[in-house]
């Protein structure tokens, strides 16, 4: 069995199918197909991308189309920047086995005027959205949100001189914070695998607005961001676990899915988006606990739950332990030299040597953990520096990886 994974970046999901015992087993094979074609996506099958291998199509779900079009693959599967098109969906599969969401399900779980009334009516905590909404916002803080994006991209505050740009939604400003969770589905029950924190729009790494750079798992029950949860912790997983449901039942999900809520100042959950495929935090339960993430997508999407065949589900972990990821955005126009020992320094979504990277560009993605939430953050910062150091020389300290915080780019 021939495996085709496309989507915007898919390096996070191929490494989960290349650690995975049941690929393993099975003997698939594995090619990929994105915007980026990082080199450590080599390491677990041929790695394809819409820029480098097919030059004039440039990135977009279209152009996954068209290239896909030209690979030989029995199985399909895909990440983000596929999920907004269910006829890209529709195409890719055709006389193919999908492993993931069918083209209704993602229509589904992208109707958020339907989701909202449903989970609103339901009890669950849900921002005031108006769709099609003409001249300036009512009075307060509002944003506009496209109705399909990923990553926080497109996200604007709106102002009383603006009104909602065509296929935006205006959505009221919520304080909270950011926050996933991951889950396995059958199209009718679900299984938690964790909840983490949202890492968005942080400076430190370059990123801007609400865009997502990055996750901390677990979700802490105290730490800088949002002050203590503890005395709310219990109810905050249950009100969560209710409401997968209610949207894995509404939707119809199968596999790997994500859901983005914030947590308010009262220890609730207030819904944002379902993501319904492969999400970027997904990778750290792996390192947490050691989840076989495909195996968890490929028996889910057949009608069975992790839980069912004993595969790690939202188990304890590593006591005390906290792992992140953060996305590294280029403070300037970069050419990168030489990585060869980036993924060996728990660096990953590794550019190729000699490949230009522009300014507000993903670099890379940095790994790293900690006792605490803080301390993960801390270790996060501090490999990011070292990835600037290394491609602009700023402080002239090559591998230097531990650089007091003070010093680091903003």
């Amino acid at each position: 069995m021939r495996l085709l994974i496309a989507g915007y970046s898919t390096r996070g999901f191929a490494e989960c199918f290349g650690l995975s015992s049941l690929a393993r087993d099975a003997e698939w094979s594995l090619v990929t197909l994105d915007c980026f074609g990082d080199s450590d996506g080599q390491l677990w099958g041929e790695t394809l991308s819409l820029s480098r291998d097919f030059g004039s199509l440039g990135y977009s779900p279209d152009g996954l189309a068209e290239a896909a079009a030209t690979i030989d693959y029995d199985a399909f599967a895909y990440v983000s920047g596929v999920d907004n098109r269910p006829d890209i969906i529709e195409r890719l599969t055709r006389g193919k086995t999908l492993l993931g969401n069918t083209s209704g399900a993602a229509a589904k779980a992208r109707d958020f005027e339907r989701l909202y009334a449903l989970l609103g009516a339901s009890g669950v905590l849900c921002p005031e959205t108006h769709y099609g909404w003409k001249g300036p916002p009512p009075p307060g803080q509002w944003l506009y949100k496209p109705m399909s994006s990923g990553g926080g991209t497109g996200i604007e505050w709106a102002s009383d001189q603006s009104e909602a740009p065509e296929g935006y939604m205006l959505q009221a400003y919520a304080d909270g914070r950011p926050a996933s969770v991951s889950f396995v589905a059958d199209g009718a029950e679900a299984a938690v695998i964790g909840l983490s924190e949202q890492l968005c729009g942080l400076g430190e790494f370059g990123a801007k607005g609400f865009t997502y750079c990055g996750n901390i798992v677990p979700l802490s029950t105290c730490g800088s961001q949002g002050g203590s949860l503890a005395s709310a912790s219990g109810s905050l997983r249950r009100k969560v676990d209710r409401m997968v449901g209610l949207v894995v039942r509404e939707c119809g999900l199968r596999g790997l899915n994500g859901i983005d809520f914030l947590v308010t100042a009262a220890g609730d959950p207030m819904f944002l988006e379902v993501n319904p495929r492969y999400c970027a935090s997904m990778e750290l339960y792996r390192q947490l606990r050691g989840a076989d993430l495909f195996g968890l997508h490929a028996q889910a999407c057949g009608g069975k739950l992790g839980r069912e065949s004993g595969t790690a589900v939202d188990g304890e972990g590593h006591p005390g332990r906290y792992f992140g990821k953060a996305i590294v955005y280029a403070p300037r126009d970069l050419e990168v030299t030489n990585t060869g020992a980036w993924y060996g320094l728990g660096i990953r979504d590794v550019p190729h040597a000699s490949e230009a990277v522009s300014r507000g560009a993903p670099v890379c993605t940095v790994l790293a953990s900690g006792r605490s939430r803080d301390e993960c953050l801390m270790a996060l910062q501090e490999k990011q520096g070292w990835v600037i150091d290394q491609l602009t020389g700023v402080y002239g300290k090559g591998g230097d990886l531990g650089r007091p915080a003070s010093q680091r780019i903003a």
